[in-house]
């Protein structure tokens, strides 16, 4: 059993866009947010990355405004992976750099992070040393949970051969990715934080990705984003997709996903979409 655990099903909100979008302000993303929490968004999903020029923390400190909110709401995070400029970001997955933006991460948020994760598993240097940081910083209680993001079924073996994973996040674009790591940790029980389900904000239009899916939700009458979704809930059980949603409206319409009755008909559109695409849950 890890020690860190999510209503199922349910809808993550993940606040990069919200940071990180061209004419983003700190009062907009405040107000989706909100949204978010009153609509029963079941985490907020921050980065030390997700960081403006002029606040190397603004991410977190979304992500505290919505635990002030609820103070119940797990917060994820992420470490090892930072702003250096306007345009510019670089990664340092080191021992020493992951414990030095979990103090701050806990810092910022007033209390421990319910999930740290090593952002970039993609461009470590050392694994082993970095995950017995990771362990080490769970143990001494400066954070909840740990686990790793961007990371190969490789690295997961690697990783779990040195400590338990509370959670794993990787992106998981419907109609794009392969489900090989949402096997894995299925097999494995560590919860699957799916990030950028739609594809993310240089991906063609989600329709084009899922057409039946997007067949069934016209003639209902529902956005395409609400059906994918709670198609995905239905067919993926300890999956958990993490919208970067930046409006209110479709925050809301997002997260009344996992309300969203699934029949015969939007199970098999799901299914099809994802078979005719290669991928196999």
């Amino acid at each position: 059993m890890t020690a860190f655990g999510l209503p199922a099903p349910g809808v993550v909100l993940g606040v990069a866009s919200l940071v990180l979008k061209e004419g983003a302000t700190i009062e907009h993303a405040l107000e989706v947010v909100r949204a978010a929490v009153d609509a029963g968004v079941v985490a907020v999903d921050t980065a030390r990355a997700y960081a403006t020029v002029d606040d190397d923390a603004a991410g977190e400190r979304i992500a505290q405004a919505a635990r002030a909110q609820s103070p119940e709401l797990p917060i994820i995070t992420k470490a090892g992976h930072f702003r250096l400029a306007r345009s510019a970001w670089d990664s340092d997955s080191s021992a020493q750099r992951v414990r030095a933006d979990a103090l701050h991460s806990r810092e910022v948020l007033g209390a421990p992070p319910s999930l740290l994760l090593l952002h970039r598993t993609d461009r470590v240097d050392d694994l082993d040393a970095t995950v017995r940081e990771l362990a080490a910083l769970r143990d001494e209680g400066v954070v909840r949970a740990v686990g790793l993001s961007n990371a190969t079924v490789e690295q997961l073996d690697r990783a779990r051969s040195i400590t338990e994973l509370d959670a794993v996040e990787n992106r998981f674009a419907l109609g794009i990715d392969s489900a090989a790591e949402y096997r894995y940790c299925v097999a494995a029980g560590i919860p699957f934080l799916a990030y950028a389900p739609f594809g993310g904000p240089r991906a063609d239009p989600l329709a084009t990705h899922v057409p039946r899916v997007a067949a069934v939700a016209r003639a209902r009458g529902m956005s395409v984003h609400r059906a994918a979704l709670a198609g995905m809930l239905d067919a993926m059980p300890g999956a958990w997709p993490v919208i970067g949603s930046t409006r209110v409206e479709s925050v809301r319409d997002s997260v009344a996903a996992a309300e969203t009755q699934v029949d015969d008909e939007l199970r098999r559109a799901f299914a099809d979409d994802l078979g005719a695409r290669g991928v196999r849950l």
